[in-house]
């Protein structure tokens, strides 16, 4: 798992999930119907732990939880009016100061 975290830091902004499936292919040596699996698996696991209202922490990448957006006001500028906005459940991620570190290096590093 700490393996997959590294490798997903390291992919750029911008791929879609067949490019990011190959990237980890290539780079794990597993065929790209096993990285498919296991991202699907993954993911699954994600969501059943947030529908569960629990919060998980991926090392080095950050933690995922789920928190309860209050009742709010807000303006509807088609109809140039107020409205009030219902409370929902909202997912939540933290990156861990590893991530935040990492991505201010590549940050610095492209100026």
């Amino acid at each position: 798992m700490m393996r997959l975290c590294k490798l997903l830091l390291l992919l750029e902004l911008l791929m879609n999930n067949s490019d990011v499936i190959k990237r980890l292919s290539e780079r794990l040596g597993l065929s790209q119907r096993e990285i498919r699996r296991l991202l699907k698996r993954s993911t699954e696991i994600f969501k059943k732990t947030l529908d569960e209202d629990l919060s998980f922490t991926i090392p080095e990448f950050g933690t995922f939880g789920t928190h309860v957006r209050q009742k709010r006001k807000a303006y509807n500028p088609h109809h140039k009016a107020f409205m009030m906005l219902s409370p929902k459940r909202v997912v939540s991620f933290h990156p861990s100061s590893v991530l935040k570190g990492h991505v201010k290096a590549q940050r610095v590093d492209n100026e």
